[in-house]
């Protein structure tokens, strides 16, 4: 059991470190096309969320964000609830529920994530992304659940 959860933490690595090193590619892509990209990542060990990381980019009146929830061992559900975009004029108050995404979760699955989803918003404001990484283990009898907030970096989106 203890050679499957050390196996399981290591593929849970290298998934996120492929991952990581997709988006620093897109990143950098990105950035001579003109759209703004800007990074936050958490990566913590937490209970049965081993790591997790959120971030966005812009594009033309879109958000595109890239998030991983990564459990320390196959799980009932994982991944992300109550996924909700704010604005902002100014970009550090004032912030305001733009777009309610809901729940995003994989079933019996050892992590879920993101990869650039692509949401239209309304030019001339200031965007971030609020939402839960989740994880709920397998078991019949009261299997434990574990809930992290987390808010993404903040960019702006162009008028035109």
């Amino acid at each position: 059991m203890k050679c499957r959860k050390i196996l399981t933490g290591l593929c849970a690595a290298i998934v996120l470190l492929v991952n990581c090193s997709t988006m620093t590619a897109f990143a950098k892509e990105s950035t001579s096309t003109s759209v703004t990209t800007a990074t936050d990542e958490n990566v913590r060990a937490a209970g049965l969320i081993m790591a997790y990381s959120l971030r966005i980019s812009s594009g033309t009146k879109k958000i595109y964000i890239s998030a991983t929830t990564d459990g320390y061992d196959t799980m009932a559900k994982i991944g992300f609830k109550d996924i909700v975009i704010q604005r902002s004029s100014n970009g550090t108050s004032g912030w305001t529920d733009a777009v309610s995404l809901g729940d995003q979760l994989a079933t019996d699955s050892l992590y879920h994530y993101l990869d650039q989803y692509a949401v239209s918003v309304s030019g001339g404001y200031y965007y971030r992304v609020v939402l839960t990484h989740y994880a709920k283990e397998q078991g019949w009898f009261f299997p434990s659940s574990q809930s992290i907030t987390n808010y993404s970096n903040v960019v702006w989106v162009s008028a035109s």
